[in-house]
């Protein structure tokens, strides 16, 4: 579907790491050796970064659930609040790699998190949809994408090739624990005191994220300068697969809360607990079962069974909230972090920030079809938009990559 399963053709020499100013070990340095040293400082330091912007944007998992109960909000006004997020990630894609590269590292993640901070702070403040909204929401997806873009290229710089899968796993844990907790903490919040609330706490995350990432490492040297648009040919699958798959995972994200709550389903931090616990289950304890299936393999099965998560959803209801998200979370924490891994197998260093800024941007292109599934469901209804985006994501696992790596 991707690429080849061959993924053991790292060099043997040691390679320069601009985020930790040290040489990264080659695949035949002592493995027991590789195993004490790559979980450093430094990348306890980015977990705990991308745990705080991870509570953060977690907070706005709520925004459509905000938007229904307190504006009466349709499914075509959701889509188009959630999907100008995406909007902005995929416009400033192919700009954001060199941009993040010119910043440095650390300095991005610390400038996005300010952003998110300011904008989370202002949303407490508003009272009505507008906007005002739109353009802090614009912002938001800035931000997003800086974080995402940078703390991606940075766990590359930090971990080893041959780890590479397992750090890219615990990395995208660190937030995603949060995806289970901040909802659970906000929502009670929210119902009681109001959402303002509920805003203004993402904001106080954001800042402690800016307090962590001020200690990352910065770069050692200027990396080499790298085309803005080109993107290497055994990539463009790996993308496009990236790109399915955000655009099922932005349409639970949207459609979820208004499905429940139309069938009697008054909270739905039961899916978000279920979906995290699964899906960190597998990122910090599944990644012997990936090596053994092999990266290739596990994204496909994964993708299918994503795929069928998804379009299961159209049938929500009190009973079948929490399997549900079991279900998604042990495809989604399988999914991501071997696609990454497969994206990043063998990339140069200098390219690294650009195919992370990428990523980002096609899986918030993904996030874009929320505009016209928000269309589709003002006119047949949210259980088409499941059902449609479930056997699209899940026959996207039948892709095949022509190009063979290296």
């Amino acid at each position: 579907m991707y690429a080849s399963d061959e993924e053991s053709s790292i060099d043997d020499r040691q390679r320069w790491s601009p985020a930790t100013q040290n040489e990264l070990l080659g695949k035949n340095v002592s493995a027991t050796s590789t195993r004490e040293r790559w979980i450093s400082r430094p990348f306890v330091r980015l977990l705990a970064t991308n745990m705080a912007f991870g509570f953060s944007i977690s907070c706005f998992y709520l925004l459509p659930k905000h938007l229904t109960v307190t504006y009466a909000a349709t499914p075509g006004t959701i889509g188009a609040v959630m999907g100008i997020f995406g909007l902005t990630c995929v416009l400033i894609a192919p700009w954001l790699g060199p941009a993040v590269n010119a910043l440095g590292l650390a300095r991005t993640i610390c400038l996005s998190q300010l952003l998110m901070a300011a904008c989370s702070f202002a949303f407490a403040l508003l009272d009505g949809f507008g906007p005002t909204m739109l353009f802090l929401r614009t912002l938001q997806g800035l931000a997003t994408a800086g974080v995402s873009t940078a703390a991606v290229a940075m766990v590359c710089e930090l971990a080893p090739a041959d780890k590479l899968g397992q750090a890219m796993g615990l990395a995208g844990a660190a937030s995603l624990i949060m995806n289970a907790i901040a909802p659970a903490v906000a929502e009670p919040i929210g119902a009681r005191f109001g959402f303002g609330w509920v805003f203004a706490m993402s904001g106080v995350a954001a800042l402690l994220g800016f307090s962590f990432a001020r200690k990352l490492p910065a770069h050692a040297r200027k990396l080499g300068a790298t085309s803005m648009i080109a993107v290497p040919r055994r990539t463009q699958p790996i993308l496009l697969a990236l790109a399915f798959s955000g655009a099922g995972f932005y349409v639970v994200m949207a459609f979820l809360a208004p499905l429940a709550m139309s069938r009697g389903v008054a909270a739905v931090s039961g899916f978000f607990a279920a979906y995290t616990m699964a899906a960190l289950t597998i990122r910090v304890l599944g990644h012997a079962w990936t090596e053994r299936l092999g990266l290739r393999r596990t994204a496909m099965m994964a993708m299918l069974l994503y795929g069928a998560a998804i379009a299961a959803i159209a049938g929500v209801g009190p009973r079948s909230l929490v399997g549900l998200g079991l279900v998604f979370g042990l495809a989604h924490g399988a999914l991501f972090p071997a696609l990454m891994a497969l994206l990043f197998h063998d990339a140069d260093p200098a390219e690294r920030a650009k195919l992370a800024a990428f990523a980002n941007g096609v899986m918030n292109l993904g996030m874009l079809t929320v505009l016209g599934f928000g269309q589709l469901a003002n006119h047949f209804g949210l259980v088409s938009v499941f059902l449609t985006t479930g056997t699209l994501v899940a026959a996207s696992a039948f892709l095949r990559d022509k190009v063979n790596s290296p």
